[in-house]
């Protein structure tokens, strides 16, 4: 009893001396847990911090280059470079192309023993990326025009006038304006926000001259310019119909005839422009971008040969940008045998807005079947309405082309800001980053 009383009261002397000899052990590793905890947040707040600083200055300035270097900043050093595409030592990276619209922000933070790196890549966005943009919401003929109960938005929306709603009209994606949105007086409206909104948002600039420019640069390069009115019809086959009035014969004797040139346009950059109105239809088979000075029209089906609802891999793609008006021509559903009509694009008005000829008048149509985008100074009619009833025009379906937020017709105009496309940081051993610039060395 006595000597299993004494192995009893060892064992237990041996069971306390392992638990007390486990708890020194955690209690002499918390110190350092804690040190490494707090020196890898401190290096990782102060890289973020100076990256944020830059950020501003990028903002303030799209031609800041300076970067920023402080060995005495929150108690560590950091550096902070700027990359273009004519900088002579572009870091090796995950940025798929440089180009005049893009720009990528490097950081590197000391504190301690810890080394903290951050990387922002920046990119100018390609309007095209909107599925609705606009500068006002006043038309015009400076009347309101509502979004109505029937209208179903996805893809980015935004305005920077004040957005108007008659009924509970949908919008999948996401939402933003500098303005609340107002109702229509005498109607219940619940607009169903499905993609989050933002109704405190900046101020967006509309495209410049210099892009323009752009656009008229690369027809005169590699693209097509006319200096006069022309129909476009896009086939199938991947030809170009190009159309356009001829006048000839004596003073006593004119006579304007049309005549048709068919144009290969594998081997072009996709850009067509006109000093002069173009119109427009057809079958998309490439990707294009068709530009005029003056308006554009679209008078009948306009769809992609590779359809992306059935292929979203599909690289058929067109953008339409007018520096006046693109509007529609009001027989244009007649083109195709029914009341409907179906637009596959992304499409910009710049000086007024992209509407229905005589949109006021006439029995209603069918449906307008958006894929792709609209960006326009001020929202342009596609009908009326009386209570819950189109009284004449389109009822619209726009569907937003999500291959949009990666892919941009040819030199489809920018917006004048960067957008951040990515923004990490991570933190290492100060032993870990210089094994590995030794080991490039090497």
């Amino acid at each position: 009893m006595g000597r299993a009383l004494l192995f009893l009261v060892s064992g237990m002397f041996i069971v306390f001396g392992i638990v007390q000899s486990g708890v020194q052990g955690r209690l002499s590793s918390i110190p350092e847990r804690t040190y490494n905890y707090h020196a890898e947040n401190h290096a990782e707040n102060i890289v973020n911090s100076a990256m944020d600083y830059a950020l501003r200055e990028i903002i303030n300035n799209q031609n800041w280059e300076d970067g920023y270097v402080n060995n005495d900043y929150m108690d560590g050093s950091v550096s902070i470079q700027i990359y273009d595409q004519s900088s002579s030592d572009i870091p090796s990276n995950e940025i798929p192309s440089w180009d005049q619209y893009t720009l990528l922000v490097k950081g590197t933070s000391e504190y301690e023993d810890k080394v903290a790196q951050s990387e922002i890549y920046l990119r100018k966005d390609a309007f095209s990326k909107y599925s609705y943009f606009t500068d006002s919401e006043i038309s015009t003929n400076n009347s309101s025009v509502y979004f109505i109960w029937s209208d179903e938005l996805s893809g980015p929306v935004h305005t920077n006038g004040t957005f108007n709603v008659a009924g509970d009209p949908t919008f999948n994606g996401f939402v933003s304006s500098p303005n609340d949105w107002e109702g229509y007086s005498g109607m219940t409206n619940d607009p169903n926000f499905n993609g989050g909104t933002d109704f405190n948002a900046e101020y967006r600039d509309p495209p410049s001259n210099l892009e323009m420019n752009v656009l008229e640069n690369s027809a005169s390069s590699n693209g097509l310019e006319f200096d006069e009115e022309v129909a476009l019809e896009f086939l199938a086959d991947g030809r170009l119909k190009v159309s356009k009035e001829v006048t000839s014969g004596p003073w006593w004797n004119r006579r304007t005839e049309t005549i048709s040139d068919y144009i290969n346009m594998t081997g072009y950059n996709g850009v067509i422009s006109s000093t002069e109105n173009i119109s427009i239809k057809g079958n998309i088979n490439g990707s294009f971008t068709v530009h005029s000075k003056k308006n554009i029209e679209i008078n009948g089906d306009i769809v992609y040969n590779d359809n992306p609802i059935d292929n979203p891999n599909s690289k058929d793609l067109l953008g339409i940008v007018s520096e006046k008006n693109v509007t529609i021509s009001e027989d244009a559903h007649e083109d195709n045998g029914n009341s409907d009509l179906t637009i596959q694009a992304s499409i910009m008005a710049l000086d007024e807005s992209f509407s229905l000829d005589n949109y006021n008048n006439g029995s209603p149509k069918g449906d307008l079947n958006l894929l792709g985008g609209i960006i326009q100074q001020k929202r342009g009619p596609m009908g009326t309405f009386s209570g819950n009833e189109v009284r004449s025009g389109f009822n619209k379906q726009y569907e937003y082309d999500e291959r949009l937020m990666r892919m941009n017709p040819p030199s489809f105009p920018r917006e004048s800001f960067f957008s951040v496309v990515h923004w990490f940081t991570e933190v290492f051993d100060r032993e870990y980053v210089t094994s590995q610039i030794l080991n490039e060395e090497e």
